[in-house]
């Protein structure tokens, strides 16, 4: 009889272990990263040929997870991360640049309607004084757009500085990680959860930048950038330093074991990719745009000027003055009166208006912009109409991005997820398991004690 109780014992016991991980599985349903677990038994031999074996044993508790549906989930919450942290920008950008208060366009119209109304009569000084004040509104129009363009390259890099420090402390924590599942692993202990950490905070560390990610044979994971720059190796970290230059840039490095070596943002990938591309590729060349037309528009109007003659027949003075090392000052109306505008072309003639109407073609005349020659106007509305075509863009490419990462994500879940159905079955299997392994415990005790009262 004791052949059969040692069968049943070891049947009881694994399935103890079966409960006991359905349980945890169980429990950590709603658990973020967590992979679930499957008790993997084996038969065990029995000795002798006419045995019929010696129980069950369990082999090991399995972690279910995938290594590929893993790397394809880091890879599609990277792409994901890059679009949607330059569509914020992007978005804003658009607004911005097509509000009715800040267009350019709209300003550049409403200067021009003012020199046209003028045209009849320019000794009027009430229309001159209209020209004056439409000058002003747009350099605010100028001045507005170059302040907020230049706020949001400075909130920018605040973000930037902030995802460095982020991303500083996940590679440290799966430094520390890696050191503890080593350390575990090599005394036969329990690393699962452990485990499920460290792979969620692998996948936290995939939003911000492209991965290369290694297991080691001894447990711990290497963690590379796309270029093969190591942020993490075993219980070594990388540590992201982001320092502004004279410029007004940022400059991004890498300190690893005491080595420090730049870092190009251009192939980054992830939300770090991302910010690095929406303001090299829209806001910095934007404002730059918006500098050019402030300088040639300034350059036009005061060459014109400066052919004429006030209505006291002093020669033209300066209307605009542009500083490109001002943010709030790019463009600026000087201080003249309405009576020191010079629409005349000839000294002493207050009705002359041939300056003016010079003016007024100014509308037509193009300005050189990303090497085009354009007008004014649609210099603007280029301007305009590729930062919405470029959020359109990225608007699709983030609908799609998020649709890979959901299928990766569903694709994960389909291995390690937690289905509570499936649980349910395997708690009333294991169930059933364990109450006829203690009816073949109780039928051997039973058996035994008849053949005690035999004798």
């Amino acid at each position: 009889m004791s052949i059969l109780n040692q069968i049943a014992y070891s049947g009881v016991r694994a399935s103890q272990v079966a409960l006991a991980s359905t349980g945890q599985n169980i429990a950590n349903v709603n658990t973020p990263g967590f992979s679930r677990l499957q008790t993997i038994t084996g038969s065990l031999a029995g000795q002798g040929g006419l045995s019929v074996g010696g129980g069950v044993e369990v082999i090991s508790i399995r972690r279910m997870t995938n290594e590929f549906h893993n790397q394809q989930l880091w890879r599609a919450t990277t792409e994901q991360s890059f679009y949607s942290a330059s569509q914020q920008y992007l978005t804003a950008l658009e607004a911005l640049m097509s509000g009715s208060g800040s267009s350019i366009s709209a300003g550049l119209d409403q200067f021009f309607a003012a020199l046209s109304e003028a045209s009849a009569t320019p000794g009027s000084i009430a229309l001159r004084q209209q020209i004056i004040s439409e000058a002003g509104n747009l350099a605010q129009r100028f001045n507005g757009l170059n302040s907020n363009i230049d706020a949001q390259i400075k909130a920018l890099q605040e973000q930037r500085s902030a995802m460095a420090t982020e991303i500083n402390g996940l590679t440290e924590n799966i430094a520390l990680l890696n050191k503890k599942i080593v350390e575990t692993e090599s005394v036969k202990g329990d690393s699962t959860a452990l485990r499920d950490h460290r792979e969620s905070l692998i996948g936290q560390l995939s939003q911000f930048a492209k991965l290369r990610v290694n297991e080691t044979p001894d447990g711990s994971v290497s963690v590379a950038l796309a270029n093969g720059q190591p942020l993490v190796a075993g219980p070594t970290a990388g540590q992201l330093k982001v320092a502004m230059t004279a410029s007004g840039e940022q400059d991004v490095s890498l300190a690893f074991a005491g080595t420090s070596f730049p870092l190009r943002q251009d192939g980054f990938g992830g939300a770090f990719g991302g910010l690095h591309d929406v303001e090299y590729a829209s806001l910095r060349p934007n404002q730059q745009a918006l500098h050019d037309m402030a300088s040639q528009l300034t350059q036009m109007v005061n060459d014109v000027l400066a052919t004429g003659f006030d209505l006291a027949g002093n020669p033209g003075q300066p209307l605009f003055a542009y500083d490109p090392n001002s943010t709030t000052a790019l463009l600026r109306v000087e201080a003249l009166t309405a009576e020191q505008l010079a629409f005349s072309s000839a000294a002493g003639e207050s009705g002359n208006n041939e300056v003016l109407l010079d003016l007024l073609g100014l509308k037509n005349q193009t300005i050189t912009l990303n090497g085009s020659q354009v007008t004014l106007n649609d210099a603007y509305a280029g301007l305009l109409g590729q930062v919405a075509s470029d959020s359109r863009q990225n608007q699709a490419d983030l609908k799609s991005a998020t649709a890979v990462t959901q299928q990766a994500q569903s694709q994960r879940d389909s291995v390690s997820a937690v289905s509570l159905d499936e649980e349910a079955v395997n708690l009333m299997t294991y169930q059933q398991a364990y109450q006829a392994n203690m009816k073949v415990i109780s039928t051997a005790n039973q058996l035994f004690d008849d053949m005690l009262a035999a004798f």
